[in-house]
C-alpha cells in the first residue's frame, strides 16, 4: 500500500511541475535553451501541396550544423537525389557535393545574415534562407499567436501547437516572400549588365518581368488568407525542441466558385546538442 502512495506522490508531483509553467512560457524556454547552445544540428524536408493533392510535389531536403552558438551550414537539394549518408561530414569539412547546395549563416543581433554564397542559383539568390528552422522559431517567438499544449505527447515530451494570428502570419510571410523577390533583382542587374550594350530590349524586359512578379504576387496575397500552424516537440527533461513540423496554407478566390489552396509543409528534426 506504501508503494502505491509513493506512486500516486510522484504522479501528482509531475502534474504539478509541468503546470508551473504556461503553454507560451514553454516554448520560449525552449527557444532559449536552444539559443543557448554551442551546437545543434537539424535535418528537414519540405514540400508544397496544391488544393490537397497527395504527395506534395516540388520537395526537397536539408541539413545544418549549428556550431559556436552564432555560426550555420546549410546544405540542400531535392529529396529524390538527396544522399543519407554523409551529410553532416560534408558540412564540418565543409565539402559538398555534386548537386548541392550549401550557404553560411552568422547570427548578428538576432537576424541571420548569410555570409557566402552557395554553388546553385537558388543558394545564390538566398532564396532559401526562411528554411532556417532556428530563424524560424526565433521569429516565430515574437509574433501575435495562439500557444496550448496538445495531448498524447510521447512519453518523456511536450507537444506545443503554435498558431500565428492570421494578420500576423499574412505579414510575415509577404516578408520572406519580399526578401525572396529583392534577393532575385540584383542577379536580374548583373545579367541586364552583360547585354546592356548589345540588347537594351532585353535589359528592359527583365525589368518589367521582376516588376509584375513583384506587383502579382502582392495582389494575390492581398486576396489570400493565409494560416500557419506549428508544433514543437520538446523534451521534457532538458526543455529543448526535438522536433518541429509546420502548414502554412494560402487560400484565395480565382473564380466565382472555385478556390485555389496551397500549403507548405515542413518537417525537422533536432539532435546533436552540446
Amino acid at each position: 500500500m506504501r508503494g502505491c502512495v509513493f506512486l500516486i506522490i510522484c504522479v501528482l508531483g509531475g502534474c504539478t511541475l509541468d503546470r508551473q509553467y504556461t503553454p507560451e512560457q514553454i516554448f520560449r524556454r525552449a527557444v532559449a535553451g536552444m539559443a543557448g547552445k554551442e551546437r545543434v544540428t537539424f535535418t528537414g524536408q519540405t514540400g508544397i501541396r496544391a488544393n490537397g493533392g497527395l504527395p506534395p510535389t516540388k520537395q526537397f531536403k536539408y541539413t545544418g550544423e549549428v556550431t559556436n552558438h552564432d555560426e550555420l551550414i546549410m546544405q540542400w537539394e531535392a529529396a529524390e537525389n538527396f544522399r543519407k549518408q554523409g551529410d553532416h561530414v560534408a558540412l564540418t569539412k565543409d565539402k559538398t557535393k555534386s548537386g548541392v547546395a550549401h550557404e553560411r549563416f552568422l547570427r548578428q543581433k538576432g537576424k541571420w545574415i548569410a555570409l557566402a554564397s552557395g554553388d546553385t542559383s537558388m543558394a545564390q539568390n538566398g532564396m532559401l534562407n526562411r528554411f532556417n528552422p532556428i530563424q524560424e522559431l526565433e521569429e516565430l517567438n515574437t509574433l501575435n499567436k495562439n500557444v496550448r499544449m496538445e495531448q498524447g505527447a510521447a512519453r518523456g515530451t511536450w507537444v506545443v501547437r503554435i498558431e500565428p494570428e492570421p494578420a500576423s502570419a499574412k505579414r510575415w510571410l509577404k516578408e520572406h516572400l519580399m526578401e525572396e523577390m529583392n534577393a532575385l533583382n540584383p542577379q536580374t542587374g548583373i545579367l541586364n549588365a552583360q547585354y546592356t550594350a548589345t540588347n537594351q530590349k532585353l535589359q528592359q524586359k527583365l525589368s518589367q518581368v521582376w516588376k509584375q512578379s513583384c506587383e502579382d504576387m502582392n495582389n494575390q496575397l492581398e486576396h489570400s488568407t493565409v494560416r500557419t500552424v506549428y508544433h514543437l516537440t520538446i523534451d521534457r527533461q532538458t526543455g529543448l525542441p526535438l522536433k518541429l513540423s509546420s502548414e502554412c496554407r494560402i487560400s484565395r478566390q480565382v473564380t466565382n466558385e472555385e478556390q485555389h489552396q496551397e500549403a507548405l509543409i515542413t518537417r525537422v528534426a533536432f539532435e546533436d546538442y552540446k
